[in-house]
């Protein structure tokens, strides 16, 4: 049946000429690979492509072709809409008015609470990385595939299994990888770009987050204040990646960082590191959204009241997990 799924928005792909692609706000690797990649697919079969993003656009990946192409073209005068790598409409924010206006629109993505709000749907949980997804389609399909494809594709998996140590780093995600490289992707390249080439204001932050750093009851936390972001005249995006070294405390099963990037707004990361404990379950609570082991949602309010609200949901959460272990 998902095969059939899938070879049905190839041949959608196949008959219109024109597309409007989006991807969720504050987009990650797999947004930006899943929606590019597929793009510039779309492209080499003569199509029409767009790409549009909430604002602001990281530029960590800015390196990836047809990046300078996002939130260029009017929203307008395309056939279909596509929305990649996200569970539901609201992701977009604003741009789900115009994703709405389309006749047939195509929803593609690996997150476990897709909504299943588009004409064609195909959704997969148990692949890492909707970029998986993109290149079964591609294959399935029978599309063009070239090596700026397979990078776009390859950087998406890459940073959706982090590194390729995450829960969902499975057999599928090392064949994945493997067809990547035969089809031109450069591993090493693209780990360099988005690994290796960090701003100031990022490895400042990661100091003072790690310098806050504590543990509660298995959970590991820190946080990063809105003063701590215009003393280094930081953007939003200089705080992503510290989750992952807060991750790494030995005795902690969760890790959480607060990242109170406005006034009164606090983006919250949240990392599992065992296999019973389902940090979505708490992202879902604050409205928010992602995987198993790897989620995250917005608070507003007061910083520490609103640490001590989410800590305390944590905290319930993983007494429960370790009652049936």
């Amino acid at each position: 049946m998902k095969n059939h799924q899938l070879i049905e928005i190839g041949n959608v792909l196949k008959k219109y000429s024109s597309f409007a692609i989006f991807s969720h706000a504050n987009a990650d690797g797999d947004a930006f690979g899943s929606m590019l990649g597929l793009g510039m697919t779309l492209k080499l079969l003569g199509k029409k492509v767009s790409y549009f993003l909430p604002e602001p656009v990281p530029k960590v990946y800015a390196f990836l072709k047809d990046y300078n192409l996002i939130n260029v073209a009017p929203l307008n005068h395309n056939d279909v809409g596509i929305l990649l790598d996200s569970s539901d409409i609201g992701r977009i924010d604003q741009l789900s008015t115009h994703f709405k206006s389309f006749d047939v629109t195509i929803n593609i993505d690996h997150h476990e609470t897709n909504d299943y709000f588009a004409t064609y749907n195909y959704t997969d949980k148990d692949a890492p990385s909707t970029t998986c997804i993109i290149l079964k389609l591609i294959e399935d399909a029978q599309l063009p595939i070239n090596s700026d494809i397979s990078n776009a594709l390859y950087v998406g998996l890459l940073t959706d299994t982090g590194s390729f140590h995450y829960a969902n780093t499975t057999r599928n995600a090392f064949l994945t990888a493997t067809k990547l490289v035969k089809y031109g992707a450069d591993p090493s390249s693209m780990a360099k770009k988005i690994f290796e080439e960090e701003t100031l204001a990022h490895l400042k932050l990661i100091g003072i987050a790690l310098e806050r750093m504590n543990l509660r009851n298995k959970i590991a936390f820190s946080y990063v204040t809105y003063t701590d972001m215009k003393s280094l005249n930081a953007s939003e995006e200089d705080a992503e990646g510290i989750i992952n070294l807060v991750r790494k405390y030995k005795d902690a099963d969760v890790a959480i960082l607060f990242k109170e990037v406005g006034n009164k707004v606090i983006r919250v990361s949240l990392r599992s590191k065992r296999k019973n404990i389902n940090v979505q379950d708490i992202a879902v609570l604050f409205n928010g959204g992602g995987h198993a082991a790897a989620s995250g949602c917005t608070l507003h309010g007061d910083l520490h009241e609103a640490m001590e609200q989410l800590l305390s949901k944590a905290e319930i959460m993983l007494k429960d997990a370790n009652k049936n272990k």
